[in-house]
């Protein structure tokens, strides 16, 4: 395994692109948890239909893309090494070993978000154990939105990456959740603390911030008026460079909201407790992997590149979607995208690459790969994906 490791590690310096000193990439993936809902937890792995999968295993064809200065996921379990812990009544509760944690900052992902509806499925107790694991990960920067006091969970968490001063906050709906008070871990409300977080932010002194919400309705690729206003304006009032959304277990559209980037949904990364999404149609049956090329100018950090990689297999052992699925699935984002136009706005179109994964070059862009770089046509599929999009999908309709 160690082998494979060093493989992988020497492929991925190999295929990316050199980066300068004033470039910077932040990679965004959505939903992470390593074991099935309500499994023991075991530090071998996680375990998923009966079966014990390692976090190498579940890793091993993603790795390549998960290496970047800044790499975002949301994680959406409880982390303890006890089994003796009480779950709280609800339908689906999550718990991973402190390993698999350890597993995940090993592949590269070096930033958490604790904010979601899953941070609370062992009470007050698991919130604790979750945040004196998490804390204790070799390599890890960040992991806001959980704490065990309001101000705590609310604080953004501040570092240093190549010169720059990052900051990451986290806000999410806590699903019946304990709220953060004095002397109790817990986490704050999205419906009615989300200004409050972006607030705080905003009075933090960085380079580079980043805001994550988990938020909205499952299975819904279409994002309502009321969630764009509210994005937008944490984008341009908090001075959130990147807004990462998550929670409904599908892909959205990304935009360009002035300076900052919008991504309204990543979508499942790598949950053993979710279901195979394969089941969907094409709006909903894949995960969304976002790499993001900034270049330092007189203005501060700008996006100059945005690469999207479609996932598969997310529910066990995830990797890039290739060939026609992928582009199809590129076609798909392009759509969702288009209806984000709108004022200063504007949906990210993601000209399909080689390897799958889909490129969008701002303009004047430096970037090597953004020479001749141009939006990418409608596609003729677009009535299928129109269809697709517009149904009404929700838990137990399907």
């Amino acid at each position: 395994m160690a082998f494979v490791a060093c493989w992988l590690l020497a492929f991925v310096l190999l295929a990316l692109p050199a980066q300068a000193d004033d470039r910077l990439t932040v990679v965004l993936v959505g939903d992470t948890g390593l074991n099935a809902g309500g499994a023991p937890v075991d530090a071998r792995g996680g375990w998923k239909g009966g079966r014990l999968v390692t976090t190498a295993e579940a890793l091993e064809e993603i790795a390549p893309w998960l290496q970047g200065d800044v790499v975002f996921a949301n994680l959406e379990s409880v982390v303890t090494d006890r089994n003796d812990i009480p779950a709280r009544e609800k339908m689906f509760v999550f718990r991973m070993h402190p390993q698999g944690v350890r597993g995940l900052a090993a592949a590269g992902i070096n930033v958490f978000s604790l904010a979601n509806n899953h941070a609370l499925d062992y009470g007050t107790r698991g919130a604790g154990e979750t945040l004196a694991h998490v804390a204790a990960v070799p390599g890890l920067k960040a992991w806001p939105g959980l704490g065990r006091t309001r101000e705590a969970a609310m604080r953004p968490h501040v570092f240093e990456m190549r010169g720059l001063k990052v900051a990451v906050s986290a806000v999410g709906n806590a699903g019946g959740g304990l709220p953060a008070g004095e002397g109790h871990a817990g986490m704050l409300q999205e419906r009615t603390d989300f200004a409050e977080v972006a607030a705080r932010l905003k009075d933090e002194a960085a380079d580079l911030r980043i805001l994550s919400v988990h938020y909205g309705r499952e299975f819904a690729p279409l994002t309502d008026a009321v969630d764009i206003a509210r994005f937008r304006g944490a984008a341009a009032g908090a001075g959130a460079t990147i807004v990462a959304g998550h929670h409904a277990h599908v892909a959205k559209g990304v935009e360009i909201s002035g300076a900052h980037l919008v991504a309204y949904g990543l979508g499942n990364f790598l949950h053993l407790g979710t279901q195979n999404m394969a089941r969907f149609d094409i709006c909903r049956d894949f995960g969304l992997l976002l790499r993001v090329g900034l270049a330092r100018g007189a203005a501060g950090l700008a996006v100059e590149t945005v690469e999207a990689v479609p996932l598969k297999g997310m529910h066990l052992r995830v990797e890039p979607m290739g060939g026609e699925a992928a582009r199809l699935r590129l076609e798909v984002l392009n759509y969702l995208g288009g209806r984000l136009d709108g004022g200063e706005a504007r949906g990210l179109r993601f000209r399909p690459q080689a390897d799958g994964s889909g490129l969008w070059c701002a303009a004047g862009a430096s970037d090597a790969r953004c020479a001749g770089w141009e939006e990418p046509e409608e596609s003729v599929r677009e009535a299928e994906i129109v269809a697709a999009c517009g149904k009404d999908v929700r838990r137990g309709n399907f």
